[in-house]
């Protein structure tokens, strides 16, 4: 008790990121500390008043309503990617002390960053957040003070384009009943299967409006320019990547679809495309979106992952189970008393079997937009054997000599090295490293339904681009 007293916050110390490499010998653990470090470009940064954030959100307010009169298409590229075809320039962060994963992750992206050549830009509630921030991270890091609502879960605020304009989802009004219009879209979806409708939904970021955080943030480190979308998608819930020729794509869940097909009829166009709108909104070409099942989570990013052109990866539940119930059998091997074991490993089956359904669907919708899907089990959730764990939620991109990597949350170590070696060497996905953080780190926003995905929002407009 008296020694955790003197430890570092977790996150704080660069020796708790776990890296694995590819290499002529195959898979191996390195010292992230052995990686050389760079001195990415950082941008400029102008302070943003409320004031100035509440007139350029009611500006974008006007000329949504006036493109729910009158539709155009979009002018501006497509959201930056959220695969490994990204050459990043900077992540976008959210700091909060009243978080306690907070810190530890803004942390090890800096350091990360400077090995794979991103900047870390972070939204602080006020000038004594940013001080304690700038305190504690001292390289590769810009603050910003952000005067909106904000949460930590960056992602889910507005989406970047490859041109630098920042798109954020509509702001609805307060009293939407966005739950509501999201269950009965399921319970239309898996014909009136209540059991299957019976997960956790999207919206807290109208219901915060979140929204803030992305347009201040943008306008305080220079976009190029700002819009808000007719349809309310939040970040986690689609996908852009590219496919092998170049062209871009994006996968949208379908609660998100049926939230934005509801918006259209209330404006009275309930003949409009749904997906048709998302992709007006943020760039994409009508035939370039494509709606996708929920995978039993209220984020596609929670259960699956974008990996390298025209590639998705898919969580695979029965091969959790079957990891989980090998793990389970090794904790009760050498214990007299075996309460518990029988109803652990029934516990896991019964769970498998439920997510599998979700996941055929899932997969069926991706094989139809064209993407080669990889099944490879990477969502845990906790047992008498494991803490909870999710690989999917990660972040990736390539690095300024044209190495590709990726950054998951901490698991259990052998959790860690399988995830790793199918990553690194049993898929055609081309990564060259892979960073697992603290461990320590991911009960913590795993609690709170999000990873370090959700925590981060790519940009690639600035510096050595």
């Amino acid at each position: 008790m008296i020694t955790s007293l003197f430890r570092p916050a977790p996150g704080l110390s660069s020796s708790t990121i776990h890296t694995y490499t590819r290499g002529p010998e195959g898979v191996r653990q390195i010292a992230f500390d052995s990686l050389q470090p760079h001195t990415p470009p950082t941008l400029p940064v102008d302070e943003v008043s409320a004031k100035e954030v509440k007139t350029m959100q009611k500006a974008l307010a006007r000329e949504r309503n006036q493109e729910i009169a009158r539709p155009h298409q979009g002018k501006h590229a497509p959201a930056v990617a959220k695969d490994a075809s990204i050459d990043p320039s900077a992540f976008h962060m959210v700091y909060d002390s009243a978080d306690r994963a907070s810190l530890g992750y803004i942390a090890q992206m800096a350091a990360i960053g400077q090995v794979e050549d991103f900047h870390v830009v972070a939204s602080c509630y006020d000038s004594r957040e940013r001080a304690r921030l700038e305190k504690q991270v001292k390289s590769n890091l810009t603050t910003v003070e952000n005067p909106g609502y904000q949460d930590v879960w960056a992602e889910d605020h507005g989406e970047y384009t490859e041109d630098g304009v920042m798109v954020i989802p509509a702001m609805l009004k307060s009293d939407y009943p966005i739950g509501d219009v999201i269950e009965a879209d399921r319970l239309r979806r898996f014909q009136g299967d209540g059991e299957m409708a019976d997960f956790s939904q999207h919206g807290a970021v109208n219901e915060r409006w979140t929204q803030q955080e992305a347009l201040a943030a943008a306008m305080a480190t220079g976009a190029k320019g700002y819009k808000m979308a007719v349809s309310y998608v939040e970040g986690g819930n689609m996908m852009g990547g590219k496919r092998p020729d170049g062209t871009a794509y994006a996968l949208v869940g379908k609660d998100s679809l049926a939230v934005t097909k509801d918006i259209l009829r209330q404006a009275g166009h309930s003949r409009r495309n749904g997906l048709s709108q998302i992709a007006s909104d943020y760039g994409y070409k009508k035939d370039e979106v494509f709606a996708v099942e929920q995978p039993g989570e209220f984020h596609l990013d929670m259960a699956m992952a974008l990996a390298g052109p025209g590639q998705v990866l898919l969580n695979d539940s029965k091969a959790v189970a079957d990891l989980q119930k090998g793990w389970v059998t090794e904790h009760y091997h050498h214990r007299f008393f075996q309460w518990g074991k029988k109803k652990q490993l029934a516990a896991i089956d019964a769970r498998a079997e439920k997510l599998a359904a979700y996941e055929a669907l899932v997969e069926k919708d991706l094989r139809k937009a064209g993407l080669e899907v990889y099944r490879v089990p990477g969502c845990f959730p906790a047992t008498k054997a494991n803490s909870e764990m999710n690989f999917f939620n990660l972040r990736q991109g390539r690095n300024d000599d044209g190495e590709t990597f990726a950054i998951a949350l901490g698991g259990d170590e052998r959790a860690e090295q399988a995830f790793a070696h199918t990553l690194l060497s049993e898929i055609p996905t081309g990564y060259q490293r892979i960073h697992f953080l603290d461990r320590e780190l991911t009960p913590i926003t795993l609690d709170m339904s999000g990873g370090i995905k959700c925590r981060t929002k790519p940009r690639q407009d600035f510096g050595q681009n």
